[in-house]
């Protein structure tokens, strides 16, 4: 492959062809020579672009979680309750429009370069919850908790209703994330709705 033939094959183009390999055949059985002729590089433009399967994978990473990351930072500085809605909404609605990536983590969760990312992950989802969480306590919106298993227990009931739609295909995305709010905010709610 010629030095323009490379420059024409965009990033997205090799991330996507990544991302739908990884998740039909899973990371492990993926060749970076499948990856190469799906996009329309050659093996060694890609190896050009990414070092290996590994640095190609958490660049895929990177990209699709991007957006989510933006939309979420700011949740704690807003209204908690408003806050709390919204990062559900947000959690659900991302998770079902980047099905593929959270297809390719169930297919393959024991992948040792993706467990450090699995937990800076939960960190940070728990102490944006942990923020909110705080914030409505202060103000006087949600009744005092544990603010720690709060918390977790709102992260995994978030992952539960993702791995309901996604396995099982029950339920719809705006009704899941309505009722997931009301049964955690009448819960810690210091005077329920």
């Amino acid at each position: 492959m010629n030095h323009r033939s490379f420059n024409k094959v965009s990033k997205s183009k090799v991330l996507q062809s990544a991302l739908d390999l990884f998740s039909s055949k899973g990371y492990s059985e993926t060749k970076m020579s499948e990856i190469a002729r799906d996009s329309g590089l050659s093996v060694g433009a890609l190896y050009l672009r990414f070092k290996s399967k590994e640095d190609l994978c958490l660049e895929l990473i990177k990209d699709q979680t991007k957006d989510f990351d933006e939309q979420i930072k700011n949740l704690p500085d807003e209204d908690p309750a408003e806050a709390l809605k919204k990062y559900i909404t947000l959690n659900l609605e991302y998770s079902f429009q980047k099905r593929q990536m959270i297809s390719m983590f169930f297919k393959e969760f024991n992948l040792p370069f993706l467990q450090p990312l699995r937990r800076n992950f939960f960190k940070a989802q728990h102490k944006i919850i942990a923020d909110i969480l705080i914030a409505g306590t202060k103000r006087g919106i949600f009744r005092p908790m544990n603010i720690k298993d709060t918390a977790a227990m709102i992260f995994a009931s978030i992952r539960g209703a993702v791995l309901l739609k996604l396995i099982f295909g029950i339920g719809e995305v705006k009704k899941m994330s309505d009722s997931l709010f009301q049964l955690i905010t009448n819960g810690i709610r210091k005077h329920p709705e």
